[in-house]
């Protein structure tokens, strides 16, 4: 692993202040909630950040909160308690069987929600550094190669799959994720979050997602309104419409 600086920011506007000083210096940042997936990708040389703004000293960011008309859940939340969380288990019981459904409860115990919706794909190509279209090339091995776990239908030009377990329930609840960074905040529908750049370039993309949605919850009128990524909350609204703060 290539030796890297711990940052410990002490709010969420301080690890964007940490990582935007460490890029202005020509070092690469990378922000770390559970770190279950960035510590291997760090270990296999995937990717090589010089400073490792650790999210996990901002208190407040692995919460769950409610008021008349939304759920708001801290990115931070593990997964472990997000399964667990009477409030998430009553209100959206497919994003806790979502939570629930992820690797191993050694894992889950680290991993985050905001985690878990940001990793990286899970393709062999991508994950074995290969200069695919993921990372750095302009080709995707596995339109030819080994694919066995990439897209069927539609996508290109990367066939990947997006990884998270917990994206499908999101966009099928209509979340909303709200975006802290370097740059002004903003608030990004799932359903644009993990949408190609072809379709979509105004969002940062990650991959694909699931458009289906619960009977019950159309019926009931009611929309997650989620935001994760990276230094994020996540929000859940119990009525549609209600994405705006």
């Amino acid at each position: 692993m290539k030796a890297f600086t711990n940052a410990m920011p002490r709010d969420v506007k301080d690890a964007a202040r940490l990582a935007r000083s460490a890029q202005g210096s020509g070092q690469i940042a990378a922000f770390a909630g559970g770190g279950s997936d960035l510590i291997g990708l760090m270990k296999d040389r995937v990717v090589t950040p010089d400073v490792l703004v650790y999210l996990r000293s901002i208190k407040g960011l692995d919460t769950v909160t409610s008021d008349s008309r939304t759920v708001t859940i801290g990115g931070l939340i593990t997964l472990d308690a997000l399964s667990r969380h009477e409030l998430v288990r009553r209100e959206y019981p497919v994003l806790v069987e979502a939570a629930d459904s992820v690797a191993t409860p050694q894992i889950r115990n680290a991993a985050t929600l905001a985690g878990n919706v940001c990793q990286r794909p899970w393709c062999w190509y991508y994950r074995n550094g290969f200069k695919c279209l993921k990372n750095g090339g302009n080709r995707c091995f596995s339109v030819d190669g080994e694919n066995q776990f990439h897209a069927i239908f539609g996508g290109g030009p990367s066939y990947i799959v997006h990884p998270s377990d917990t994206a499908p329930a999101l966009v099928a609840l209509d979340a909303t994720f709200r975006i802290v960074g370097p740059a002004k905040e903003r608030q990004v529908p799932a359903a644009d979050f993990f949408t190609l750049p072809k379709d979509n370039p105004k969002h940062l993309q990650q991959g694909h997602g699931s458009r289906s949605m619960d009977a019950r919850d159309r019926q009931r009128g009611r929309g997650a309104v989620v935001r994760p990524g990276g230094t994020a909350w996540l929000r859940c609204a119990r009525i549609r419409g209600c994405c705006v703060p």
